[in-house]
């Protein structure tokens, strides 16, 4: 691992590859909410900033369900809604150029359950998930010369790295289609081509190094 970030956070739960703060607390029966305004996970809070975003090893505070008790009389119709916990898979298919690929018919199998639909304006995929989905397979029938129709993409859902993590320089390189080597957390040779590329690209100082810049505008054109 690399030792740019380290686990953090003190609790009793420590995260696992794939891991959320929506599935673990699913798991556990709780809302993500729950778990991760929780004052015991204000540290890690602080320092990840995004719940889908933990780093393997991790340690959150994961509270027992607490039983809530109502009083009602007897003989009456009473309704109790259960709070639902919605979670979606985002993709923005671009080309080379960073031009959306809109109005293009794709199909998601996530966890063998399809989705269909056609993408954005802006090239924009958004599928429903159940919390705690771990793999998937998009279809995009991009019906462009030189392209593949359909084209195939494998998807492992829960994976992506905090962006302080060189492996998550490395999943953002590669998913922007700049990268295509081993996710190692290393930043060798093939790393720093990556790098380069991606700061010519984007106009910043061509340094082949993961600074603050780099990271930063990394997150902003992967969204996430």
């Amino acid at each position: 691992m690399s030792d740019d970030c380290a686990p953090a956070g003190q609790g009793d739960y420590v995260v696992q590859q794939g891991d959320s703060i929506v599935s673990i607390a699913c798991s556990a029966g709780l809302l993500p909410d729950t778990v991760w305004n929780d004052q015991a996970n204000a540290a890690l809070k602080e320092l990840r900033k995004n719940g889908e975003l933990l780093l393997p090893g991790d340690r959150l505070t994961v509270t027992p369900i607490r039983p809530k008790v109502l009083d009602r009389a007897t003989g009456n119709r009473h309704v109790f809604r259960r709070k639902s916990v919605p979670a979606t898979v985002t993709l923005f298919l671009l080309d080379d150029e960073g031009a959306p690929f809109a109005g293009k018919k794709y199909e998601a199998s996530i966890e063998d359950v399809l989705h269909s639909g056609t993408t954005g304006d802006d090239g924009k995929v958004e599928v429903p998930i159940e919390p705690g989905s771990r793999e998937g397979e998009l279809k995009v029938w991009l019906d462009e010369p030189g392209l593949p129709s359909p084209w195939i993409c494998e998807l492992r859902l829960g994976e992506l790295y905090p962006i302080e993590h060189t492996i998550g320089v490395q999943q953002r390189l590669s998913n922007l289609g700049l990268y295509a080597g081993d996710f190692d957390g290393e930043a060798g040779t093939p790393t720093k081509a990556a790098i380069s590329a991606f700061q010519a690209e984007q106009k910043l100082t061509t340094s082949g190094e993961i600074d603050q810049a780099t990271r930063d505008k990394l997150v902003e054109v992967h969204k996430v």
